[in-house]
């Protein structure tokens, strides 16, 4: 199956088929169904993805304009990683695979409507991605992933921005892997970090966005969090195509005279921050994060 945009663009040139032969009559409705197509489609390819979350599939650009405004929708507020029509293939469950380096509730398929061939349940089996169809009721698929989430045993408050402050300092006799992914040893300067906090690279020249924490070694066991003082292993891992494309840039870009990353906050999670975490923020975190709010130039 084509990827989801390939897809809008063959419903269109079978619309605008459709139209081309009509006669005056019916025109007007056609058209204004036509219009209403559109706008679904323009929907779903402005839709900005999250740099992780699940991957949604509906059988037309309609019923995935609907799935897609259902789980931005304050009440549920689950993120999308990826987005995709029709059938569900293998494509869909590797997209799906690919988001387990974050957390693994995002390797899941959430599909409305559409069927699943036997080809991508063999693989959604032996990669453990979870493929959840509701029923065809969007209430049943938010239940069905909420219960997914609770056996994981992993946080049912995915949505929650917040990331705390985390100043690095690279280690330069243990710089491993320069690309996508990249792998090097550091020490926590300032504040902490855990699995899953994007990453930003600080040079003289500007910031570059590398992706997320995929994982934390120490003493060559995995951790969750790394903690002031601590001197670490990291993986991250580009999580969009931007992420991509500047972690592929750092390679050439890394100077050891700039040896610093920094946790990647936003207007968004400083906002967490103050909402949800105030108590949990010393003078020091404060501190970084008005440090961090000015080196990434965040108004």
């Amino acid at each position: 199956m084509s990827n989801w945009s390939n897809d809008v663009t063959r419903l269109m040139d079978r619309d605008v088929g459709i139209y081309s032969g009509e006669g005056t009559s019916g025109t007007a409705k056609r058209s204004e169904s036509f219009a209403k197509e559109v706008k679904h489609m323009e929907s779903v390819m402005n839709f900005k993805r999250s740099g992780e979350g699940v991957v949604a599939v509906a059988s037309t650009t309609y019923s995935l304009n609907e799935l897609v405004e259902f789980l931005e929708s304050p009440t549920v507020k689950i993120p999308v990683g990826a987005l995709d029509v029709g059938t569900i293939t293998p494509v869909e469950i590797w997209k799906a695979f690919q988001m387990s380096d974050r957390k693994r509730h995002f390797s899941t398929v959430l599909a409305f409507d559409v069927d699943v061939t036997p080809e991508a349940s063999q693989l959604a089996e032996q990669l453990q991605v979870k493929v959840i169809c509701g029923g065809g009721m969007l209430d049943t698929l938010h239940s069905q992933f909420k219960e997914h989430i609770e056996q994981l045993g992993e946080d049912l408050e995915i949505e929650d921005e917040a990331i705390f402050p985390g100043i690095l300092s690279i280690l330069t006799n243990a710089v491993f892997s320069k690309e996508d992914p990249i792998v090097l040893g550091v020490l926590v300067v300032e504040g902490f970090i855990k699995v899953g906090v994007p990453i930003a690279y600080v040079r003289t020249a500007g910031c570059l966005d590398l992706g997320r924490i995929a994982w934390i070694e120490k003493y060559q066991q995995p951790v969750d969090v790394a903690s002031l003082g601590e001197t670490v292993v990291i993986k991250i891992v580009a999580s969009n195509p931007e992420e991509q494309r500047q972690a592929r840039s750092f390679r050439s870009h890394y100077d050891i005279n700039d040896n610093i990353l920094v946790t990647r906050i936003s207007r968004g999670s400083i906002n967490a921050l103050r909402d949800n975490h105030k108590d949990k923020l010393s003078y020091s975190d404060v501190k970084v994060l008005y440090d961090l709010k000015h080196v990434l130039n965040i108004k």
